[in-house]
């Protein structure tokens, strides 16, 4: 009756663990029946031989059984820590002169942690097979808690994804003996078990699903004139023509654009800014009096005796600046490498084609400003703003307007929403202008403690800098900087002074 009683027990406390474990995530959970064999390494230990050889059936026979549930969790792959619990009868008292005297059955638990090390581990091995030892703790009735160290080898069996079959044999070793009252006892035994093990939350259970793909809308650009160029990038977006141009036309496909080709209805090089030289003399057609027969500049491109040229290039020696570097009758024999129209020995940029008004250095986006000095070179500005776009009268009006616009709640560095739109045309502004930065300052009045108002400041500005920046404005175009009450515009003593004095201050410049 005992023995059913504590059967029934066990088995509520398994589908207790089984259920925890469900919710808790635990790595695997073990339930299996066991079979308790106190008596072998009794008889190999104190039997001689023909007491081993008439009594070794017996402790078949006395095997007592138990059932086992165990928790484990999973380090590794191939490594787990785990706790098995056992409750069952053991049969461990036998006369040690008379072996066919049967002992008494003894309640009989125990409890371990251990680590248990998966072999030969591949993946969704089907056949896994185990090794396993830690320390346990055994209790028999009557009897007091020995340690013992169990030494177990046993093989997992695959049946389905999470749940595998499981079969156990192992040998506890106790670090000491009980000393029954009426017979001797040895704790050392062996515990043979079969049972089942449910695995939760692996790695195949876990795989989070792909994101879904965003929608990105992309607005098509406007292109009037359907070139391939968007007006937005169009020097000419009312006339089609290429994008090395920048959308501006070259009628003759001679590759100089038209608004820079002296003959834009006939291809000619660019040594001669776009007109033939038909004859190949070095002269163009238009400032040669034999355009179809090949002359020289001295003859004003007729042909004539040819005098001495020492580099060949069709300029005598006589008459050539640079007698003995080829070049063209155009700079008196001197080369021109660019080709921009400016001889080598007078052109700053001799490798890079340029304008004349430059000695011969570029100026990419013709705003007066060469590139070298142009802060913008690819944006057209004013050469006093160095060559970057000039702020607009109504734009620095908005600024001026937002510095003493945007107001915070009563000394504290938040931003009213009724502020926002002045912000607002901060960041449209920015947008307009972006090759320009913005400076924002943040000043206070008098009143309160120099410290604290130096702090009140720098968070007043730093909530503008987070704002625009929110908006989309690149941090690297913005600074902010507080200064307290050290830069006042008005007088402190009246209540309309300290009002201009609280005030946020945006500059907008090129750096």
């Amino acid at each position: 009756m005992r023995r059913n009683y504590l059967y029934l027990v066990f088995s509520c406390l398994l589908f207790s663990q089984v259920a925890f474990a469900q919710y808790e995530g635990a790595h695997a959970l073990n339930y299996k029946f066991i079979g308790i064999d106190a008596y072998t390494p009794y008889f190999y230990s104190d039997a001689d031989d023909v007491k081993l050889r008439d009594n070794i059936g017996n402790a078949i026979d006395d095997m007592t059984a138990g059932a086992e549930i165990s928790y484990y969790y999973g380090i590794k792959d191939w490594l787990a820590v785990g706790v098995p619990f056992r409750v069952g009868t053991s049969n461990v008292g036998r006369d040690s002169v008379n072996l066919g005297v049967a002992g008494r059955d003894k309640i009989y638990m125990s409890l371990d942690a251990r680590l248990r090390l998966s072999l030969f581990l591949k993946e969704k091995q089907i056949v896994v097979p185990y090794v396993g030892t830690g320390l346990g703790a055994m209790k028999l009735e009557g009897e007091d808690i020995d340690l013992q160290i169990p030494l177990a080898t046993g093989l997992n069996f695959r049946l389905a994804k999470n749940f595998y079959a499981q079969i156990q044999t192992e040998y506890r070793w106790s670090f000491d003996e009980i000393k029954d009252k009426d017979v001797d006892s040895y704790t050392n035994h062996f515990v043979h078990s079969a049972g089942f093990m449910f695995q939760f939350g692996d790695r195949e259970d876990t795989v989070p699903p792909d994101p879904e793909p965003e929608t990105v809308i992309v607005e098509e650009p406007k292109d009037k004139d359907g070139d391939g160029v968007i007006d937005e990038k169009d020097n000419c977006p009312d006339e089609a023509g290429l994008a090395k141009f920048s959308g501006c036309p070259d009628k003759d496909g001679d590759d100089i654009q038209d608004s820079e080709d002296d003959c834009p209805d006939v291809a000619g090089p660019v040594a001669f800014n776009g007109c033939p030289d038909t004859d190949n003399d070095g002269i163009a057609d238009k400032d040669d009096k034999c355009p179809n027969e090949a002359g020289i500049l001295a003859n004003n491109g007729c042909p004539e005796e040819k005098p001495k040229d020492r580099d060949n290039d069709g300029v005598a020696d006589d008459a050539d600046e640079c007698p003995d570097t080829p070049g063209i009758a155009g700079f008196n024999g001197c080369p021109d490498t660019d080709g921009d129209g400016v001889a080598d020995k007078k052109d700053r940029c001799p490798s890079t084609p340029g304008i004349a008004a430059f000695g011969g250095c570029p100026d990419t986006d013709k705003d007066g400003v060469e590139d070298a000095k142009d802060k913008c070179p690819k944006t057209a500005g004013s050469v006093a703003n160095n060559g970057c776009p000039e702020i607009a009268q109504e734009d620095q009006e908005k600024l001026e307007i937002a510095t003493q616009s945007v107001e915070f709640e009563t000394a504290k560095s938040t931003i009213r929403t009724t502020s926002y739109p002045v912000l607002d045309q901060v960041v449209a502004i920015l947008q307009k202008y972006p090759t320009h930065s913005i400076s924002i300052d943040g000043h206070t009045d008098n009143v309160g403690s120099e410290a604290n108002n130096q702090k009140l400041s720098e968070s007043r500005a730093k909530a503008c800098y987070e704002y625009l920046a929110s908006k989309g404005i690149s941090r690297s175009r913005m600074s902010y900087a507080g200064y307290g009450e050290s830069r006042p515009i008005a007088d402190n003593g009246s209540k309309e002074g300290r009002q201009k004095n609280r005030r946020v201050e945006f500059r907008v410049f090129v750096r």
